[in-house]
């Protein structure tokens, strides 16, 4: 009795979408194209209808018509017609499909059952992997979660765009062709008023740096270093605030240096141009009370998350940042700062510790690119720069690997002069470019305000600024 109630498991699939959309197919043009477009051979379970389809998709990317009988004949030509079950299955098929004014719902049937069915498979892996016992658990777990996220990201998206699909606008991210939206571009260049402008990425809201990176680009990787104390994780942070407040774009910082509520405490000053010091004595005027009260209650209305773990290894950041992604929807990941983390081994040589930041870097830029955001990764340089005359930093100053340069889409180096004497350009920190895998390098000026952590637009002597740049030089410190 136990046996009759036992039953054969077989993989998702449904035999009769399958034939309903190649029925459609063999019958309809719009069909042939609905499908053609939305399916591949692998979403078919049974080998018959994988052939079949693969056939139909050939006719359909050489623009040609596709019955019963021209079919029969390709498939006749590649002897693959009595695999099929000859032509009288495609007359079957042809007669069982109806109507095909539901094709997309048949296809989108086949395209679950075949999601399912890659569920099952990456579970047998992950399976046997576990069953393994490795060392590196944490790796293991690494590559389960990547290989679902890949599932959920691939669900619908093929293995590669034409790129006539996406100048017609059928592929592109906006669904517009690209002239229309180069004519969309230009229109809303001439409505934005004197000052403003538009970029590719994410502003930053630091003018020239915007114009020289275009922004933060989707899917770049990118390093911010300094030695310590320059204030790499101030800019950092004000990056992230401009993002996240003027953008509204949620962001993500892993700080594995300091706590989240020192953090918070930096943001509130920044934000209300409040001195950090008084807000942590609470030696607060009635005007600056209140500022602090206004900015308060507008940060609750935007979306920073901050992971304040400590020694965090790179393959648990990854885990971490994709379930951000998918609650949170993040737009920019900040890491501070990437010599803090840990790969996915157990190294203790240096030569091991230089495998160890090649792998780290590696995994940060493929995780930009899983999660299309940028990443900005703080990292520390080489006491080289202090030996140097004039102290400006090189590539060759990145910690322990080269990797960092290789891997990274842009690498910016930050030094403030009065570091090294207090009356050498008191207040004046240099942004360096050093690389820009998109466009130009080069240096940008920023005014460094110590006493509420901020870093603001530069103006040159002699202009006339304003607003945000004029308390910015006022607040000049030579301390």
């Amino acid at each position: 009795m136990a046996k009759e109630n036992q039953k054969i498991k077989v993989a998702p699939n449904s035999k009769e979408s399958e034939m309903m959309v190649l029925g459609s197919m063999l019958t309809n043009v719009n069909a042939l194209n609905v499908a053609s477009d939305s399916l591949d051979g692998s979403d078919f379970y049974y080998t018959e209808h994988q052939l079949i389809f693969e056939t139909l998709k050939d006719a359909y990317k050489k623009d040609k018509p596709a019955d019963i009988h021209l079919v029969a004949e390709e498939l006749k030509r590649k002897k693959k017609l009595n695999d099929i079950g000859g032509i009288s299955y495609l007359t079957t098929l042809a007669q069982y499909a109806g109507t095909s004014a539901y094709v997309e719902e048949y296809a989108q049937l086949v395209k679950d059952k075949a999601i399912l069915r890659r569920m099952i498979t990456a579970a047998q892996v992950i399976e046997k992997k576990a069953l393994e016992e490795e060392d590196e658990v944490s790796k293991t777990l690494d590559d389960a979660q990547s290989l679902f996220f890949q599932i959920s990201q691939s669900a619908n998206r093929e293995s590669g765009l034409l790129i006539a699909e996406l100048l017609s606008g059928v592929k592109a991210e906006s669904q517009l062709p690209f002239l229309k939206e180069l004519q969309d571009r230009q229109e809303k260049f001439q409505e934005l008023g004197e000052g403003e402008e538009l970029f590719p990425g994410e502003p930053t809201h630091f003018n020239d740096l915007d114009h020289m990176l275009g922004g933060l680009g989707k899917s770049n990787f990118l390093i911010l270093a300094a030695r310590p104390a320059m204030g790499k994780t101030v800019l950092a942070l004000n990056i992230a605030e401009n993002v996240c407040f003027k953008n509204k774009v949620p962001v993500a910082i892993f700080s594995l240096e300091m706590s989240a509520e020192q953090l918070l405490h930096r943001m509130i000053s920044s934000q209300s141009e409040v001195e950090a010091e008084k807000i942590k004595r609470g030696s607060l005027t009635g005007s600056e009370y209140q500022r602090v009260v206004s900015v308060v209650n507008e940060m609750q209305k935007h979306t920073i998350i901050i992971d304040d773990q400590p020694g965090l290894k790179i393959t648990d950041l990854r885990a971490r940042a994709r379930r951000m992604k998918e609650t949170h929807d993040i737009g920019l990941i900040v890491i501070d700062y990437l010599q803090l983390l840990s790969g996915s081994g157990n190294r203790s040589s240096s030569e091991s510790r230089q495998l160890e930041i090649s792998e780290i870097s590696r995994m940060l830029k493929n995780l930009a690119r899983e999660l299309d955001v940028p990443v900005l990764c703080l990292s520390q340089l080489s006491r080289k720069v202090e030996e140097r005359a004039g102290h400006r930093p090189m590539m060759s100053d990145l910690r322990e690997s080269g990797s960092l340069e290789q891997d990274s889409d842009v690498v910016m180096f930050l030094m403030r002069p009065e570091y090294y004497d207090p009356y050498n350009k008191p207040g004046l920190a240099e942004l360096m470019i050093g690389k820009n895998r998109h466009g130009k390098t080069g240096d940008v000026k920023l005014t460094f305000r110590k006493e509420i952590v901020q870093f603001a637009n530069y103006t040159e002597p002699g202009d006339s600024p304003t607003g945000e740049q004029s308390a910015a030089f006022n607040a000049f410190s030579p301390n």
